[in-house]
């Protein structure tokens, strides 16, 4: 398992409750800080020694199902092995491949932007509703930047970013990568120019706050000029990340869905936080599966696991945390069953190369624009040429 101490904890307590439930089955979990899991996996994958239950997660599943090194779970779900009959689609659709299920959701999250409602009423500002569009996003950025006066506090922590795309993408029909993941999956680079012309007009507007408040805090949510009173809102966050705002902020802040486009479709879906899997090689497959189960199921474990990874996929257990949580955590489960609400299902996992893509995105898109270096038609050519080059590797 990769995570934070504290998830590793809670991690070992469930699989000690499910050996007391359980004595004839033994599980040993090994624990790897973020940086050093996926090297771990690999150098194990490579010699065909990976445990038979591993952490997954959405950007690497179809890498690891294309190398033969996940399990098909599907007929441990008809047996009744793994039970995800009080599990809805929208939240274990992300699992499957080709019709196969090779990893299970362990905790939901969606995309979304937080908003300090608070500022948005000493603005006079109307807050956000589901609906809402991209151009009420620039008014009401460029109006809170003007009403909240004073310098250094700005409506918007500005988007520009490959998540932001995504969405707009998907609101077009429209996907970042090709079904075969040879090339980009959008033909007209109006597209993208269109989406960076909102950052362009929100930070020609003083809509948005310029590179220099938020450039530094990007990597640390606990950084985000939304907690310092900087800015109002904060673009592209997942629901997960409110709990460590909030908390950082000292004071209560919303999570609301992205803006929509007029005519377009719905652009949001639920997103696997994270996966566990089993591996392909593993001689005790059906108890794996009787594992994730119960990881899934069961009250008391995810009592323990306290909705720490996103939130859990099954409804009773769903409805039972939201009863018993934090204000911050309350807020989380009830965004992430109002995005459902307005999702649709979710793309194939991204092909090789895309972690080079979104650093190529960043680099080359999202800061220069930001700092008024480039057009977004400049941008635009410029990404097609260099993305292209590493998806036709693929090839």
């Amino acid at each position: 398992m990769g995570g934070s101490q504290d998830r590793h904890d809670r991690t070992l307590e469930v699989i000690d409750l499910y050996m007391e439930e359980n004595p004839k089955v033994e599980i040993s979990a090994e624990f790897t800080g973020w940086d050093g899991y996926w090297e771990k996996m690999a150098t194990q994958a490579a010699g065909e020694n990976l445990p038979d239950i591993v952490q997954m997660d959405y950007k690497y599943l179809a890498e690891y199902v294309g190398k033969d090194l996940l399990a098909d779970l599907s007929g441990h779900v008809e047996s009744g092995a793994l039970d995800l009959s009080d599990v809805e689609d929208t939240y274990v659709g992300g699992g499957y491949i080709d019709d196969q299920l090779f990893a299970v959701n362990i905790g939901a999250n969606a995309h979304a932007i937080a908003v300090d409602n608070a500022m948005f009423e000493k603005a006079g500002v109307e807050p956000f509703e589901p609906g809402y569009t991209y151009e009420d996003l620039k008014q009401a950025a460029a109006k809170l930047s003007e009403n909240l006066g004073g310098d250094g506090v700005y409506g918007v922590h500005p988007m520009a970013g490959v998540m932001g795309f995504k969405h707009y993408l998907r609101q077009n029909g429209q996907w970042l990568y090709s079904d075969d993941g040879t090339k980009l999956g959008y033909e007209d680079d109006q597209i993208l120019e269109d989406y960076l012309q909102v950052t362009v007009d929100m930070l020609e507007s003083g809509g948005a706050a310029p590179p220099e408040v938020f450039m530094d805090a990007d990597a640390n949510v606990e950084q985000f000029p939304i907690v310092t009173e900087e800015t109002a809102i904060t673009m592209d966050i997942h629901s997960n990340q409110l709990i460590a705002l909030e908390s950082s902020a000292g004071r209560p802040l919303d999570l609301m869905l992205q803006p929509t486009l007029e005519g377009g479709e719905l652009g949001h879906y639920i997103k696997p936080g994270q996966f566990l899997s089993v591996s392909s090689d593993s001689q005790q497959q059906e108890e794996a599966a009787k594992f994730i189960s119960f990881f899934t199921n069961s009250i008391e474990a995810n009592e323990i696991l306290n909705a720490e990874r996103g939130v859990p996929i099954a409804t009773a257990v769903r409805e039972h945390l939201k009863e018993n949580a934090s204000d911050a955590g309350k807020k989380m489960f009830e965004y992430v069953e109002l995005a459902q609400e307005y999702s649709r299902e979710i793309d194939p996992p991204d092909p090789q190369g895309a972690t080079e893509i979104e650093s190529l995105f960043e680099n080359e898109v999202q800061d220069p624009i930001h700092y008024g270096e480039i057009t977004p038609e400049e941008a635009a050519a410029n990404f097609r040429e260099k993305a292209s080059e590493i998806l036709a590797k693929n090839e």
